[in-house]
């Protein structure tokens, strides 16, 4: 009865570590899927939507698609489809290097040679006369964005000041000493303001964060960056040859996965990335 019983008990106890490791197997294989699956899901594929032949100088994009494209002197405005709409050129004021396109009903060209800043509608069509930052005793402006309610901010080196205007050019904000505010020596090469935000980017120290009223908040500690574009779901950092998403949030660096290294700007702009190249723009859409 005895040897019975052990030999039941053997016996029942190799039957439960089989079914146990079956479950187990059965788990990880269910695990396993499951991974795959979400991975593929959210994998995503670029497909070359549009090739735009040329030699341009400058890209950038506005939150409704469009994309805009300089030479020289001249601004190229495109639909969403890739189609040319309308063009602008002013052989006074030399190469086009600064456009704002926060408010395509209200673009800003800046023109740091010639301290002007011009302002366009959606058409391309000067809505109002030049602004001559001389005249606001800022000859030597470095940078100028758009801001909100019809006003703009600009940066003088000079005197390391941020000052912002309203539409009729009265000063709205001004932030004197950026310089020993921030803890560095700025060398900043692009400014542009984003849902209540002012983003500032040095390539030698990062990207420094303003609020609204031009008070300093913090740095994004990532340098090196040739120019950046501040969205919702985080801030595109343009490098050499990748470009980099930080999110403010968690505070993770991700490279996103470019379909060539040889290229001279890049942008993300409506499930769509833009690539301008020596012989042109290359237009990708995103799809799972």
């Amino acid at each position: 009865m005895e040897l019975y019983t052990n030999r039941n008990y053997q016996q029942e106890k190799t039957l439960f570590r089989s079914f146990v490791m079956m479950v187990h197997l059965r788990f990880v294989f269910i695990l396993f899927f499951s991974f795959f699956r979400f991975s593929e899901g959210n994998a995503q594929e670029l497909k070359l939507e549009k090739t735009i032949a040329g030699e341009f100088d400058f890209l950038t994009t506005d939150h409704i698609g469009r994309m805009y494209v300089a030479r020289g002197h001249e601004l190229f405005l495109y639909s969403k489809e890739g189609d040319l709409m309308y063009q602008y050129s002013d052989l006074s004021r030399g190469q086009i290097t600064h456009l704002d396109t926060r408010n395509p009903l209200k673009l800003l060209l800046f023109y740091p040679g010639y301290s002007q800043i011009a302002f366009l509608d959606n058409t391309l069509s000067l809505t109002r006369d030049i602004v001559q930052l001389s005249q606001l005793q800022l000859e030597l402006a470095q940078l100028a964005c758009t801001s909100f309610d019809n006003g703009f901010w600009v940066y003088d080196p000079v005197s390391f000041r941020l000052i912002r205007f309203d539409q009729g050019l009265n000063i709205t904000n001004e932030v004197a000493n950026i310089n020993q505010l921030v803890g560095a020596d700025l060398n900043p090469n692009q400014m542009l303001e984003e849902d209540s935000w002012l983003y500032m980017n040095d390539p030698d120290h990062g990207v420094f964060v303003f609020d609204s009223f031009g008070t300093f908040t913090k740095l994004i500690p990532i340098p090196g960056a040739e120019r950046i574009n501040v969205r919702s779901n985080g801030v595109f950092l343009e490098m050499k040859d990748r470009l980099i998403k930080y999110d403010p949030l968690s505070f993770n660096q991700t490279e996103i996965e470019l379909p060539i290294k040889d290229f001279k700007m890049v942008r993300i702009e409506k499930q769509k990335l833009f690539l301008l190249t020596d012989a042109g723009v290359q237009i990708y859409t995103f799809s799972k």
